[in-house]
């Protein structure tokens, strides 16, 4: 009744939401032209005001309004002044439009030459054109081709002979498509006299804009009119030469296999595909054929020998090859000859046959696959795992009662509630059913915990009948109403010296039921009045086992330049806790004196939630925690991905939120966190204080953050994040390039992937290294590096101001921002972002022949202060805040 409901309810908002979509783009000699259909404007009369802000001033751009089309013109001469970043802004009766757009459109927009600037737009709610490229000049000077001679995967040329540069040494061809870049080298000939060009790996389908360079002044590439057209073939495209505008492109298209009459079927324990070939002509007599099974995940191949009778091509596949890892599969056929080609399938007809869309048995579960026709016409495969239904539907006096639904798709298997203890990963697991009641009063959780104060997760495990794990997956709570500093329901219990142990039954925000638990040691004094806060007793920290973040910097601050009595808490057997144990003020966390100063303090300070750096949960009625002044430091800037610090999440939220610009303040933190005005301060990170470049590094740092969604060890070695960045790290070319140059590139995985990376990296060289948790700090890390290349993080922000280059790496942007992003992505990724491993590749070659030059982004949008004040800005401000609720207090009392 309920997904009745939405789809009725998107009919009538489609109906009634005003809509702007564009629907054509076109390039002419002067301006730019974005055609757009308005939809659902009642009124007649539409007062139309695009604006274009660009260089901080607005300029209103011409347009024609024809009925429901309007199109708006942007002059080139215009975008010729563009320093940065431009914004194109329609405004229809006052109110602002939300610009869609076709896939056309996406496939038509194209980066421009103008003014010596490559010019690129995108559509993301507004038109933003962006200044790309600014290490290069684009020159209006032409360079001419002569005497071309190409074969497969081969190009040779002359040039003339009016440039600045000796012609035995290799020429640089820059290829752009879009907003990427690839550089071709192309080697001298002696004997000919010519240039070479023999790698085109790199280049996906499209259309490449071709400059040389000559000491970053890349001259476009003028193709005679006798070789307009010419074309060869690579192993994955046909390359045509074309000249378009006075400017030359390779027009690059995979090639493609017309198939027809596609049957799927089963043959003993293998799955038959076989299809007519649509053109028996194209197939080559001397070629033997493949059925290449290519992973969208890992995006590895799997070779399968295909048969070949009349115009036939069939082939059996190993059920194995099909449905390993459970990834969905696309398929390509190889021909072999002197002259290899990968073909994309083109299918004419429907897939037939029995197996096109079936279940098998694999692994102890009933998966469903489907054969079927992609958009792009080629052959795919989706496989679907069977899903469980699990969730816990009660809790009441430390008794849950659940629900398994599903377990009839897995064959021979047994389910169990599973208990496990975050840290050391012990488990209790008891058996259940269906339906299933679990009393935690009769398991000995005491005996799980491996610290003072962990987390316990509830899991469902099927296990199959050889004892393999099938599935393992947390259980949701379906009433769950999610909050920090709450919970559902709470128990102590006592263990045999009289140590009392806290229970606390809570979620996290994906619903997940977990258990906090924490203990009060028998030999600890609880004051009798915890409402009494000392004013002038702070307490800081960041994750338990960290100091390297805001929090070390501001305590090291305060404590040398105040009269603050400042105390650091971090676990004893944390890597950082032996740089800093010897401070006076450092307290080892859970020891007497932790205590101690956890109930005594009135300021609380954390980079993280303040569970972080309490020993007891930070909630209403636990040791006076309502009566402290809480801070978030933060440990990044925000701007990015979707965050858990909103002030709905709290029962007691913080005090005081800190931030290092105004649109970070009124765009994230107060629209969209929920915090008031006054709650939120402009200072600037602490750790930005020390960020200072003493000499000139070297090196390249590679430094991912983590995914959520990632929970499991099987998880995680079969992701695509693993597998994303064992393929970086592994890339030949790469390592080629690294030698080339004599650079390093060091591995920093987040501190959750650490162990895993760390296995997996006996690399046979020494170009990469990896950086084991704790033995550098980030900030010395950073300092000591030249390149950064990560995804998400926002360490980035760090590099950017010191002016050294970062590089993203968004392979798997659309599931990392699944749930939301809060600034566009061109706001806040300040540098050059790949999508791919030969995208990423590109742009650090790139990098390394412009000796690693910083790409000179504007940061004001992102950190208001660029000087060493921060930790005296935000230690001024606390003193403020602190003094005035302590005030308002005291007038109430």
């Amino acid at each position: 009744m309920k997904s009745k409901w939405n789809r009725v309810f998107k009919k009538i908002k489609n109906k009634l939401v005003k809509k702007v979509m564009i629907f054509n783009y076109t390039v002419e000699k002067d301006f730019m032209c974005y055609e757009m259909k308005l939809s659902n404007f009642r009124s007649l009369r539409k007062n139309v005001n695009p604006i274009l802000i660009l260089n901080d001033t607005e300029y209103k751009l011409p347009y024609t309004l024809s009925a429901s089309t309007l199109k708006v013109y942007v002059s080139k001469k215009l975008l010729g002044r563009l320093e940065e970043r431009a914004t194109l802004k329609i405004y229809i009766n006052k109110q602002k439009m939300w610009l869609k757009h076709t896939e056309e459109v996406e496939g038509k927009l194209e980066g421009l030459v103008i003014d010596n600037n490559y010019i690129y737009s995108s559509i993301n709610k507004n038109i933003i054109f962006k200044n790309l490229f600014k290490d290069y000049s684009f020159s209006n000077r032409k360079i001419y081709l002569n005497k071309i001679q190409s074969r497969y995967s081969s190009l040779n040329f002359s040039i003339d002979r009016n440039i600045n540069t000796e012609t035995e040494q290799p020429l640089e061809i820059v290829a752009l498509n879009k907003k990427k870049l690839h550089l071709l080298e192309a080697e001298y000939d002696q004997r000919n006299k010519q240039y070479h060009v023999d790698d085109f790996m790199g280049l996906t389908s499209g259309q490449w804009l071709l400059f040389i360079n000559l000491d970053n002044h890349l001259l476009p590439i003028q193709l005679p009119t006798s070789y307009q057209g010419l074309a060869f073939s690579t192993y994955t495209h046909e390359i045509s030469m074309v000249t378009s505008n006075e400017l030359t492109y390779f027009f690059l298209v995979e090639h493609k296999f017309k198939a027809d009459n596609l049957s799927v079927n089963e043959k003993a324990e293998d799955i038959q595909i076989e299809f007519n070939v649509a053109n028996p002509a194209a197939v080559e007599k001397e070629a033997t054929y493949e059925l290449l099974i290519n992973d969208t995940k890992n995006n590895e191949d799997v070779a399968i020998p295909m048969k070949i009778v009349d115009s036939k091509l069939y082939t059996d596949i190993p059920i194995f090859d099909l449905v390993h890892e459970f990834n969905n599969k696309r398929f390509f056929i190889r021909e072999n000859t002197k002259e290899p080609k990968k073909y994309r399938f083109e299918l004419q007809s429907e897939i037939t046959g029995e197996r096109a869309h079936s279940e098998i048995e694999y692994g102890s579960e009933l998966l469903k696959i489907r054969f079927y026709i992609r958009k792009d016409t080629s052959l795919g495969l989706k496989i679907k795992r069977p899903k469980l239904k699990k969730y816990i539907n009660d809790i009441n006096d430390f008794q849950l009662s659940g629900v398994v639904k599903g377990l009839e798709r897995f064959v021979n298997c047994k389910p169990y509630f599973l208990v496990e203890e975050r840290q050391s990963q012990d488990t209790v697991k008891i058996r259940v059913g269906s339906y299933f009641e679990i009393d935690l009063n009769n398991i000995n959780l005491i005996s799980l915990k491996s610290k003072e104060k962990t987390i316990l997760d509830f899991f469902i495990l099927v296990e199959a009948e050889n004892g393999d794990i099938v599935r393992k997956e947390k259980l949701k709570y379906i009433h769950a109403d999610y909050k920090k500093d709450n919970y559902y329901d709470y128990k102590i219990v006592d263990d045999n010296e009289n140590n009392q142990h806290h229970f606390l039954i809570t979620t996290t925000p994906f619903h997940n039921l977990k258990l906090e638990t924490f203990i009060i040691p028998a030999h600890i004094h609880i004051p009798e009045d915890l409402t009494l806060k000392d004013m002038n007793t702070w307490l800081i920290g960041e994750r338990y086992n960290t100091a390297q973040d805001n929090g070390i910097v501001l305590f090291k601050w305060i404590y040398n330049n105040t009269d603050v009595d400042i105390y650091y808490v971090i676990e004893e057997d944390a890597e950082d806790f032996e740089h800093i144990k010897s401070h006076p003020n450092v307290l080892t966390f859970g020891s007497p004196e932790h205590y101690k100063i956890a109930f005594k303090a009135k300021v609380l300070l954390g980079t993280h939630d303040l569970e972080n750096i309490l020993p007891y949960k930070p909630a209403r009625g636990f040791f006076g925690y309502e009566h402290t002044y809480k801070v978030f430091l933060q440990h990044g800037v925000l701007g990015r991905k979707n965050v858990e610090y909103h002030k709905k999440y709290y029962d007691i939220p913080f005090d005081l939120f800190i931030v290092s610009s105004d649109p970070e303040k009124y765009d994230i933190v107060v629209n969209q966190l929920g915090y008031l005005e006054n709650e939120v301060e402009v200072t600037g990170l602490a750790r930005f204080d020390n960020l200072l470049q003493k000499k000139v590094p070297r090196d390249i740092l590679l430094m991912p953050t983590w995914r959520d969604w990632i929970n499991t060890d099987e998880q995680f070695l079969a992701s695509e994040y693993y597998v994303a960045y064992m393929n970086l790290i592994t890339n030949e070319r790469l390592l080629q390039l690294l030698e080339k140059y004599q650079i390093n590139l060091n591995f920093y995985p987040h501190y959750r992937a650490q162990s895993y990376f760390n296995a997996d990296m006996n690399l046979g060289t020494d170009r990469i290294q990896f950086i084991p948790l704790g033995s550098k700090s980030v900030q010395k890390l950073l300092i000591e590096h030249a390149l950064l290349i990560t995804d998400y993080s926002t360490v980035s922000f760090d590099f950017t101001i010191m002016d050294k280059p970062v590089i993203f790496y968004h392979f798997d942007v659309k599931r990392f921002f699944r749930k939301g992003i809060l600034r566009p992505v061109e706001e806040t990724f300040l540098g050059r972002i790949a999508h791919s491993e030969e995208e990423i590749i590109d742009i650090i070659e790139e990098r390394l022949k412009n000796n690693l030059d910083s790409f000179h982004v504007e940061t004001s949008g992102i950190i208001k202060y660029k000087d060493q004040q921060n930790s005296e800005r935000i230690y001024k401000r606390i003193i403020n805040g602190a003094s005035q609720i302590e005030r308002e207090n005291n007038e109430n009392n």
